[in-house]
């Protein structure tokens, strides 16, 4: 039986989503809205998803999702290029705008003893796109609120 993830484990995740994508959006204003518990592992995306692993003593996923419009203005803003549809480079920025987040969220629990990794990212495209796993019944979800859009991080974390 696993135990209930602490919000000492969640606050990096958030707090690093927060400050890796107000760097990246430079210029435009991020805001956190308000969490958000779900009972099912069941997820859908709205348009993005990208997916990172997390596993040692803690497992689980993180997922960013946005609409496709968000992902798009966000590559750009990252690329410093206008970029006007869904395309290799938009997938490509925002796998790597996951790992950023995830990288900083893992270094921080690693300061605080906890041994950890993370996967490689997975980028998903599709509005509506189910993921679930077996391993959880919550999914955290926080909303980034910015100037073009919402991005969702969604957490779902356990102890193993």
């Amino acid at each position: 039986m696993s135990k209930l993830i602490d919000v000492k484990i969640l606050n990096p995740f958030f707090t690093s989503s927060f400050e890796v994508i107000s760097e990246m959006a430079e210029g435009a204003k991020v805001t956190k809205g308000k969490l958000s518990l779900t009972d099912s592992s069941k997820f859908k995306s709205k348009g993005l998803a990208v997916i990172i692993g997390v596993t040692g003593v803690i497992e689980g996923r993180v997922i960013l999702d946005m609409p496709i419009s968000v992902a798009v203005k966000l590559a750009s803003l990252m690329n410093f290029e206008e970029i006007t549809k869904s395309n290799e480079l938009v997938r490509s920025s925002l796998g790597e705008l996951g790992n950023m987040i995830s990288g900083k969220a893992v270094s921080r629990l690693m300061e605080q003893g906890y041994q950890l990794n993370i996967t490689p990212p997975s980028v998903f495209e599709g509005e509506g796109v189910t993921v679930s796993d077996t391993f959880s019944q919550q999914n955290i979800q926080a909303p980034l609120i910015l100037d073009f859009g919402v991005i969702d991080v969604n957490l779902a974390l356990r102890f193993v």
